[in-house]
């Protein structure tokens, strides 16, 4: 799934954002509104994580991402 498509949907996207990175609060969330860079800003502070880790990481988000209810 590209990005486009998971900030469409980040109302029921942001759940599997939590699943993915726990230490993201329902307000973190809110405030990312599905901005890929507010995510990676945000991932950055909470975990401590470098530019290339961060973006590994919601990279393979994006890839593995299925809308809710989908089959993988």
């Amino acid at each position: 799934m590209n990005w486009s498509e998971i900030q469409n949907c980040w109302g029921q996207m942001s759940a599997l954002v939590q699943a993915q990175w726990s230490k993201l609060t329902h307000v973190d969330l809110q405030s990312i509104n599905g901005d890929r860079t507010a995510l990676a800003a945000t991932l950055k502070r909470e975990y401590g994580l470098q530019d290339a880790e961060v973006e590994k990481g919601i990279a393979a988000f994006e890839k593995d991402c299925r809308r809710p209810g989908a089959v993988k």
